[in-house]
């Protein structure tokens, strides 16, 4: 259940950060990328839209938004160097990927450290997860499961066409 919730902020978050920058997005906020009409793009739209359909269907009341914006905020530092932890883990690894040099031992040690990095980000979000399913009833978070139960179906229906080349 843990994994649910945070899954679902960390979506959230990062579709709601990417529509807003985005300058593939045209005025009605279509997605008009060159990948806009591929199955990959259509995923994309798809995941997106069901985040916008979930933050709907969640009707969080003004007490719960404060509680959970608390709850956020109080860790707010601990939050932002775990994410740049992981980005520059990330960046590491992609260098070491690119280079004219790439030596594997380079790359399987940057990969572990990478997936450290994800593995303390991931008890982190568990326990900040602890602290804000509470504020959340049943029916809300029976929502977030369905929303994350949608999103990997998706997810697997586009591996599955990736995986027969069609």
């Amino acid at each position: 259940m843990r994994r649910v919730f945070l899954s679902a902020v960390v979506v959230g978050t990062v579709a709601t950060a990417a529509m807003a920058v985005s300058p593939e997005l045209g005025p009605t906020g279509a997605w008009r990328g060159p990948l806009a009409h591929s199955p990959l793009g259509r995923t994309i739209t798809g995941c997106l839209g069901r985040v916008f359909t979930l933050r709907s269907d969640l009707n969080i009341s003004d007490e719960q938004r404060q509680q959970i914006r608390g709850v956020i905020v109080s860790h707010r530092a601990e939050i932002a160097s775990t994410v740049k932890s992981i980005r520059d883990k990330r960046v590491v690894l992609r260098d070491l990927v690119r280079s004219d040099n790439a030596e594997e031992s380079k790359i399987r040690t940057a990969a572990e450290a990478l997936g450290q990095a994800v593995g303390d980000a991931a008890v982190k979000a568990a326990k900040l997860r602890g602290e804000i399913a509470p504020l959340l009833n049943q029916g809300q978070r029976t929502k977030i499961d369905k929303f994350l139960m949608e999103n990997d179906a998706a997810i697997d229906g586009f591996l599955a066409t990736a995986a027969k080349g069609s």
